[in-house]
């Protein structure tokens, strides 16, 4: 009794050969995802953008490596490896061109009722990176990527994703989920209570820790800070198949998610002919309620200016500090 009823009928009518419960990382997910799917009113652009100059500038510095006899220092290897591998190059562009539209790097408090509803632009630009496990996709955040030089912030993004898969998510996401808790009541925020009970009933039921993290010591792990308090998300599906394109969902209160896809041969018009060039397709997702989706282009166009010109991020260097 009182279950759904197509859900029910399916039960009667076909053969079930395993009922698996949700775990509480799938039921946090599907209540916060389609939370924003029924109150976020989408915005999404999608471009295709050219990477030839992108590749062409990795290229040619690797093969002044070859004609120098090759890479010695660590730094010259972390930099080769930077050239085979772009996330770190998208992860502090988007950085970047975050900053020069800042309506898309924020959190929005939609009270109509209570405020009206107040868009914060925050000054941090706290960019968080989608990382697949076997256990669940986790999101650890780089902060402030456009105050650091490329090495800094691909070597973060290793540590993060080498500390993500050192982590149990199951684990990770319910304290995420009690500092949240904590904060809701604190606020006495009702919008919370559904969330509180997800939370409360997973509480009741034993939680066995998955023994494959055990030995794992703490410093090795991914902790709650390293996932909350991002303003902006990018999942790069490129990292992790081969998906030519993805439709983002937002995770509120953020406003803005890109979707990367990987990097192909695609036809091109160039000069009137048509040639295969490398391509990638990024789109980004925003929250209309906060601005309008005009805001993306110029955002867009930011992106395209540092692939033509990757030099801009590549040999980016912190302004001294008098």
């Amino acid at each position: 009794m009182f279950q759904d009823y197509q859900v029910a009928y399916l039960r009667r009518h076909v053969k079930v050969k395993e009922a698996r419960r949700l775990s509480f990382l799938r039921r946090s997910v599907g209540y916060v995802l389609s939370r924003s799917a029924r109150k976020v009113p989408h915005a999404a652009a999608i471009s295709h953008f050219d990477l030839t100059n992108l590749v062409e500038y990795n290229r040619t510095a690797t093969d002044s490596d070859k004609q120098n006899g090759g890479s010695r220092s660590s730094e010259e290897r972390l930099a080769r490896a930077l050239r085979r591998n772009y996330s770190a190059f998208f992860l502090k562009t988007i950085a970047h061109c975050l900053l020069d539209v800042p309506k898309m790097n924020a959190f929005l408090d939609y009270a109509p009722w209570r405020t009206g509803g107040t868009l914060y632009l925050a000054e941090d630009i706290n960019l968080s990176f989608t990382v697949h496990t076997k256990y669940g996709v986790v999101k650890p955040i780089v902060r402030n990527p456009h105050l650091k030089d490329l090495n800094t912030v691909a070597s973060e993004m290793r540590t993060l994703a080498r500390r993500a898969r050192q982590t149990d998510p199951e684990d990770l996401y319910r304290r995420a989920a009690r500092a949240y808790m904590g904060t809701a009541l604190r606020q006495l925020d009702l919008s919370g209570l559904p969330g509180l009970w997800i939370w409360l009933r997973s509480s009741l039921r034993p939680y066995r820790p998955n023994p494959e993290f055990k030995d794992i010591p703490e410093d090795r792990k991914l902790q709650v800070s390293d996932i909350l308090g991002a303003t902006c998300t990018l999942a790069n599906i490129g990292m992790m198949m081969s998906g030519h394109q993805t439709v983002t969902v937002i995770i509120p209160p953020e406003v803005t998610m890109f979707g990367i896809g990987d990097v192909h041969l695609a036809p091109a018009v160039v000069d009137g002919k048509v040639e295969a060039r490398p391509m990638v397709t990024i789109c980004a997702t925003c929250d209309h309620r906060a601005f309008d989706g005009g805001e993306v282009f110029p955002c867009c166009e930011r992106i395209k200016h540092y692939i033509d010109n990757p030099a801009l991020i590549y040999d980016w260097k912190p302004p001294n500090k008098a």
